[in-house]
C-alpha cells in the first residue's frame, strides 16, 4: 500500500532532476519512517525550479519515496491567485493514486496548511477516509489578523473533526484546542527523530566565571554564547524579537555574541534590523546548517538557545538542544510549554522580557545547571525509541482504516467506526 502525504513544505527542482529540501528537517529521512507500513510514500508538495548551480539542500526523494508537484506560490496573495490550479492538481493526485481494493492508497495531511487542507476538502467531496498530523496552531500563526485566524481555527477544528486517526505533536495542548471525535484513535507522537548520537552524556555547568554583581548585572569572565536556528521565510521564529532583545542587553552593559541560523524571504530585513542597532560585531548570520552533525556542532558551541518563536507546534530544534543539555529560553507559545518550565519562558513578541530572562539566566549559574540537567532529561522523553512504536501504531491503525473502507454506507460515505485504540502519550 502506498500513501500520500499533503505537506506545506516547499521543494526545489533542479534542471538535473532532483528535488531538494531547503530546511534539513524535510530531506529524506525525514520520510522514509513511514516505509516500516508503506511500500511508496509520495508527498504533494510545492515545488519551484532552481538552476543546480543555484540550489542548496538535501535531496528529498529516493528508494521508496518520490515528490507530487503542486503549483508553488507565495503567501496568502500567491494562494488565491493559484487556488484554482493547486485543487485541479491535487484532484488530479488523488484520481491516479486513490487506487482499487487490491491496489489501496491512504492519505494523510499535515495541518494547518493550504496545501492539507485543499486534500482534505478534495478526500471529504469523494467520501474518501484520511488522517491528520496536526503540527501546529492556526491561531497562532494568524494572531495579528482576528477574523482570518477565527475562521482557520474553525476550518481546522472542523478537520480534526472530519478525520479518521490524528496525531498531534503535542501531548495535550493542540488536543485541547482541536479536538478528534471521541470514536476516534488519536497519539501524542512529535514530528522528532532523537537517536543516540544526538544526546550528550551528562549536562553542562554554568560555563566558568559567570555570576553576578547584582541580580540584574551579570559580568561573565568571558563572552556568552546564544544560538537560534529556523526558516526565515515568515517571520513565525521571531528572529527580529531577538535582535532587539539583544540589543536591550548591550545597552545593559552585556554583550552576548549571538548566531542566528536561517534562511527565507525575511533573511535580509533581520540582517539590517541587526545593522540598524548597530550589532554587526554581536550578531552572525548563518543561512543554513546542513546536515545533523553541522546542528549539533553548532549547539554544542553555544551556552544558551534562544527561542522567540511566535507560534510552535512541539519545535524539534528546541528538543535537539535540550538532548545537547543546553539550557534554553523560550516565547510560550504551543507546545514549548510542555518542554520548558514557566522560569524559562516569555511572552512572544516582548523584546524586553527576553533580554531580563536571558540576563537573569547568565546571572544565576545555579539556574544554569539545573536548566541542562532538566532539559536533557526532557530530551529523553523524545527519543527515538521511545517515539517509533508510537509512530508505527498510528501508521498501521491508518492503513486498516484504509483497507476497512471498502465496506462504505448507502450514501456512498464511509462510516466512521474506530479501527480500534492506540497506545501512547497523549491518549
Amino acid at each position: 500500500m502506498r500513501i500520500v502525504i499533503a505537506t506545506e513544505a516547499q521543494f526545489h527542482r533542479t534542471e538535473d532532476g532532483r528535488v531538494l529540501a531547503p530546511d534539513s528537517a524535510l530531506g529524506y529521512a525525514a520520510w522514509v519512517h513511514y516505509l516500516g507500513v508503506f511500500d511508496q510514500i509520495l508527498i504533494a508538495a510545492r515545488v519551484t525550479r532552481r538552476s543546480a548551480q543555484g540550489a542548496a539542500g538535501l535531496p528529498v526523494e529516493g528508494p521508496g519515496v518520490r515528490v507530487l508537484p503542486l503549483p508553488a506560490y507565495q503567501g496568502i496573495g500567491g494562494y488565491l491567485r493559484r487556488r484554482g490550479a493547486l485543487s485541479a492538481a491535487v484532484r488530479q493526485a488523488v484520481a491516479e493514486h486513490r487506487g482499487t481494493a487490491a491496489d489501496t492508497t491512504a492519505f494523510l495531511a499535515l495541518v494547518p496548511g493550504l496545501v492539507g487542507t485543499a486534500l482534505t476538502r478534495e478526500l471529504n467531496r469523494q467520501g474518501l477516509p484520511f488522517g491528520l498530523e496536526v503540527v501546529g496552531d492556526v491561531a497562532e500563526v494568524l494572531a495579528d489578523r482576528r477574523i482570518v485566524s477565527a475562521a482557520a481555527g474553525r476550518m481546522l477544528a472542523r478537520q480534526c473533526q472530519q478525520a479518521r486517526a490524528v496525531s498531534y505533536v503535542t501531548r495535550t495542548v493542540l488536543q485541547g484546542r482541536y479536538p478528534a471525535r471521541a470514536d476516534v484513535p488519536t497519539v501524542s507522537c512529535p514530528r522528532v527523530r532523537l537517536e543516540e548520537e544526538d544526546f550528550v552524556a551528562g549536562s553542562r555547568p554554568a560555563p566558568d566565571g559567570w555570576g553576578a554583581v547584582g541580580a540584574r548585572h551579570p559580568h561573565p569572565a568571558r563572552t556568552v554564547r546564544l544560538l537560534t536556528i529556523g526558516s526565515q521565510e515568515r517571520t513565525y521564529k521571531g528572529h527580529d524579537v531577538l535582535v532587539d532583545a539583544v540589543a536591550l542587553m548591550r545597552s545593559e552593559g552585556l554583550r552576548p555574541e549571538v548566531t542566528i541560523v536561517g534562511d527565507g524571504r525575511h533573511h535580509d530585513e533581520i540582517v539590517r534590523r541587526a545593522a540598524a542597532h548597530g550589532l554587526g560585531d554581536t550578531v552572525r548570520f548563518v543561512r543554513r546548517l546542513g546536515s545533523r552533525p553541522e546542528v549539533r556542532a553548532a549547539l554544542d558551541a553555544t551556552d544558551v538557545f534562544v527561542l522567540p518563536s511566535r507560534t510552535e507546534g512541539l519545535p524539534r530544534v528546541l528538543v535537539e538542544a535540550a538532548a545537547r543539555a543546553l539550557p534554553a529560553v523560550a516565547s510560550a507559545v504551543g507546545g514549548v510549554v510542555e518542554i520548558l518550565p514557566p522560569r524559562d519562558l516569555v511572552p512572544p513578541d516582548q523584546p524586553r522580557r527576553l533580554a531580563e530572562s536571558l540576563t537573569d539566566l547568565i546571572a544565576s549559574p545555579d539556574r544554569y545547571a539545573a536548566a541542562s540537567e532538566r532539559n536533557l532529561a526532557t530530551a529523553r522523553e523524545y527519543s527515538l525509541d521511545r517515539l517509533r512504536p508510537i509512530r508505527l501504531s498510528f501508521h498501521r491503525t491508518l492503513r486498516e482504516i484504509t483497507v476497512s473502507a471498502d465496506g462504505s454506507d448507502a450514501t456512498g460515505r464511509h462510516s466512521h467506526a474506530p479501527a480500534g485504540s492506540l497506545a501512547g502519550p497523549g491518549r
